[in-house]
């Protein structure tokens, strides 16, 4: 008769994944695959859900988990160890039983490992990190079948309800099966990741190893001995030993940790023939799960196991690669390196963008016989990143860079990204291969060209003029756009009008600062004259202040005004009071997200301007904004004055009248930069308007469940037909996980990520280990146990000997983590890479020398901590 409830793991597939959990469908797999894995089986999710139905558990669940917060560790953790005391108490069904009775027979009364293999866990985008238990030299079938209903509990212990909380994963679908594994008692353990988890390089493999059971490592209890390996061959890249003080051994019903014997405490765990052995089955283990892996392993009796493998989750999407574009290539992060712009795009704001980009190249590009003119660009992680590798071939090119400290773009991008080209000089320095800007200039780019050049000398002959001309162009732009859409009817003739005229938004939105372009050439030419002439340039502060023309400021100001008004009025704005309807058809197209058409407008959720003018009434600081706004318009002035005054009487007067007229030129023109995006947000409102209505249109012909999400597919998709209502609901998951994911400012072809330029030591500086990517600046927090987790502040920086899966809660409330022991793979460093925290592990003494409330800055890439 077959076996319900139970399944032999050498008849386990990923097939089976319903019913054997992830874990269980991955070993598995391995021994499918001829890898070296320990016997055992599986008891399947059915036999946890007769558990449950037998005992009337799912309403004491469902009763004690409403409204819980994953923050509010109290009810949490009292929640939760109500529903694991249950768990205890309930018999284990007959059937169910009488099976696992029967497939451990079959293993002639082993010793064995017994691990929760959730259907929630080591999924691709998620892994649980330890959140549900493992129980180690468990023998007899008494032990074995307690032990499977502790395994069971455990998908109930408050950090993996935290977790599941916070990646919105419900409750209702959740099965968990549990896996009965031959123990091996092991005399060296480890981790290896087959791409490096914390720099997200594919080529290279991270390796640790230390004495006695895997526990002490996963665990973060003892320092492993470190290998980056060279991912093709092998070959040793970097060795780090430790100094290895305990270990976990095998104890009569179960484990316990112990000091490691003193001869072994500094000898190396590993040989080069181990780390060749395990880099071959890293190799295959790879190859077989077709993504990178995490791996665990174990050495006993001359041989090495492979006991469980998950995908690395915590890696960031590499770059593909492009015909006739191999070697190492290096990809810019666009969204924040040009528009400080964090968040993903959705999938319809990211199709705005490439129309507007491919419309460019279409008009304006040279017919060159490229059949992907995008080559370049890559949306990764809902972000765009653009192939720069070209532009960076000579280092007269990066010059460019190294004189980009004043302008607007992401200084630490461009400090990461000289770091980046330095170290990888023998990679990217080839002037043959470097673009040559004349061979992409076309006649109709010339004549763009030539068109800006005659409006910047409207800027330079006539400021005010140029002023009018830049306003004009944008409301011209906004007022065909609304006119030119509304006379559309079909959806195909809306996504043609839009994939043909984007560009216009492109080049007219940011076309219009043609006008005024030169201004921001005024205040370097004015320091440059004022140091020459006088040595001191410290007045051109106060001619910055308040400056004109700017839609932004104007917006503020009006804010100040509302809060004021309704201050003295004794009242609190609401949506429907006439001067909020009045500002929101002024600027209620504004949102969080400027550029991405997907994002709700202010018009559509007014309560974020709610609560800024409920702020200034609260704190009482409106007008001291308005006094500071109209003084910094008089110290401007009275700046301007003063400067021609100084040079006047150092007996510059040409320099004089020179400097003061491009100082009022400045403040005539240089706010109109505010109106660029002003105008793309208005028409992008006009689009949302315009693609809201095609939503509502697929909602009543049952395409898609909200009209919304209509901004979670593509062109391509909507034109596709039929029911989209599960593409949609896809793409708002993956823009979900995306929009929790750190996005580096830069990536490579190896799948290198930078988040940050290197740190510079400077004496105030502790080293440990980098585990997670990152830098965050906050206020330290030293905790000792996660019992005193209510002392930590929101983005505090919780330094501590080390952390084990009872502290998760608190992740949610850090902004880094610092830890005196532990390795790359040990619990705080997954977690922290998981939640997205910058982490330094192997911090010697660091509880002792950070003393709460001190300023620190966690590098997670560098292995910094530094004092500020």
């Amino acid at each position: 008769m077959n076996a319900m409830y139970t399944k032999v793991l050498s008849r386990v597939s990923a097939d089976d994944f319903n019913t054997v959990g992830g874990k269980g469908a991955n070993l598995g797999e391995m021994i499918g695959a001829g890898l070296p894995v320990p016997g055992g089986f599986v008891v399947l999710t059915g036999a946890y859900d007769r558990f449950v139905e037998a005992n009337g558990l799912s309403a004491l669940i469902d009763g004690l988990l409403s409204g819980v917060a994953p923050d509010d560790i109290g009810a949490l953790d009292e929640a939760t160890g109500r529903i694991r005391q249950a768990f205890s108490d309930a018999p284990i069904p007959v059937e169910v039983a009488r099976e696992i009775r029967a497939a451990y027979g079959g293993m002639n009364d082993a010793t064995v490992a017994i691990r929760s293999s959730s259907t929630a866990e080591d999924l691709p985008g998620l892994s649980f990190a330890g959140q549900y238990s493992t129980y180690l030299n468990i023998k007899g079938t008494g032990a074995v079948l307690d032990y499977v209903r502790q395994c069971w509990a455990s998908l109930w212990n408050s950090r993996a309800v935290a977790y599941r909380i916070r990646e919105n994963i419900g409750t209702d679908t959740l099965a968990h099966a549990v896996v009965v594994q031959t123990m091996v008692d092991a005399e060296k353990a480890g981790i290896l990741f087959t791409a490096n988890p914390v720099n997200g390089r594919r080529d290279q493999m991270l390796l640790n190893a230390s004495w006695g059971l895997g526990e002490a490592i996963v665990g973060g209890e003892v320092n492993p001995d470190q290998w980056i390996l060279f991912g093709a061959d092998g070959s040793v890249l970097e060795e780090r030993p430790a100094r290895k003080e305990v270990m976990t051994v095998r104890r009569e019903g179960g484990i316990d940790l112990v000091a490691v014997p003193e001869e072994q405490k500094e000898q190396i765990c590993l040989n080069r023939e181990d780390i060749g052995a395990l880099h071959r089955f890293a190799q295959d283990v790879q190859r077989w799960f077709r993504s990178p892996q995490d791996i665990e392993w174990a050495f006993a009796d001359g041989q090495f196991w492979l006991v469980q493998t998950r995908p690395i989750t915590s890696l960031y999407p590499q770059p593909a690669g492009r015909p006739g574009k191999e070697g190492f290539r290096v990809h810019l992060n666009f969204n924040n390196y040009s528009q400080a712009m964090k968040e993903p795009f959705t999938p319809m704001g990211e199709e705005l963008i490439r129309a507007m980009l491919g419309g460019m190249i279409a008009q304006y590009g040279k017919k060159n016989g490229s059949t992907d003119p995008f080559w370049w660009y890559q949306n990764l992680g809902g972000r765009v990143f653009i192939d720069i590798t070209d532009f960076m071939r000579t280092e007269k090119s990066w010059e460019k860079f190294r004189k980009e400290d004043s302008n607007d773009k992401d200084p630490l991008t461009t400090k990461a990204l000289l770091q980046l080209v330095e170290r990888n000089r023998e990679h990217l320095i080839d002037p043959s291969r470097a673009v040559n800007l004349k061979k992409m200039v076309s006649p109709k780019l010339i004549r763009l060209l030539a068109t800006v050049g005659r409006r910047y000398m409207v800027g330079v002959n006539n400021p005010q003029k140029a002023r009018d001309k830049a306003v004009a162009l944008g409301e011209e732009t906004v007022v065909w756009f609304r006119e030119a859409l509304w006379d559309l009817d079909t959806t195909e003739e809306k996504l043609r009008w839009i994939e043909d005229n984007a560009r216009v938004l492109f080049i007219n939105g940011f076309g219009l600062l043609s006008y005024v372009m030169v201004s921001s050439t005024y205040m370097d030419k004015a320091r440059a004259i004022l140091m020459a002439k006088l040595g001191d340039a410290s007045d051109l502060h106060d001619v910055e202040k308040s400056v004109p023309h700017s839609v932004t400021t104007q917006m503020g100001m009006k804010l100040l005004h509302l809060a004021k008004q309704y201050a003295e009025g004794d009242k609190r704005p609401s949506a429907g009071d006439p001067e909020i309807r009045e500002f929101l058809a002024t600027y209620g197209h504004r949102s969080a997200v400027e550029l991405d058409v997907g994002v709700p407008t202010w018009t559509e959720e007014p309560q974020y301007v709610l609560d800024l003018i409920n702020t200034y009434i609260d704190n009482n600081n409106y007008q001291e904004g308005i006094d500071r706004f109209h003084q910094g318009e008089q110290d401007a002035e009275a700046a301007i004055v003063r400067i021609r005054e100084k040079l006047t009487a150092a007996g510059h007067r040409r320099a004089a009248r020179r400097t003061e007229k491009m100082l009022r030129d400045f403040r005539e023109m240089f706010g109109i930069r505010e109106l660029s995006k002003f105008v793309l947000t208005q028409a992008l409102q006009i689009l949302r308007e315009m693609l809201l209505s095609i939503g509502r249109e697929m909602v009543a012909s049952g395409q898609l469940a909200e009209e919304t999400d209509i901004f979670f597919l593509t062109m391509a998709d909507i034109r596709m037909g039929g029911d989209l209502r599960d593409l949609a609901a896809h793409n708002r998951e993956q823009f979900a996980i995306n929009m929790k994911r750190k996005a580096p400012r830069i990536l490579t072809s190896t799948g290198e990520a930078v988040y940050g330029p290197a740190a510079e030591g400077n004496g105030q500086s502790l080293v440990g280990i980098p585990v997670s990517p990152g830098v965050h600046e906050g206020a330290v927090r030293v905790i000792e146990r996660p019992e005193d987790g209510h002392r930590l502040e929101k983005g505090d920086v919780l330094v501590t000997t080390g952390t084990n899966p009872a502290w998760t809660p608190l992740f949610l409330k850090l902004g880094a983590l610092v830890m005196e022991t532990g390795g790359s793979i040990s619990h705080g460093s997954v977690v922290a890479r998981e939640y997205g925290l910058p982490a330094v592990a192997g911090v010697n003494g660091v509880t002792g020398l950070l003393k709460d409330g001190q300023r620190v800055r966690v590098n997670g890439e560098t292995g910094q901590v530094e004092l500020i």
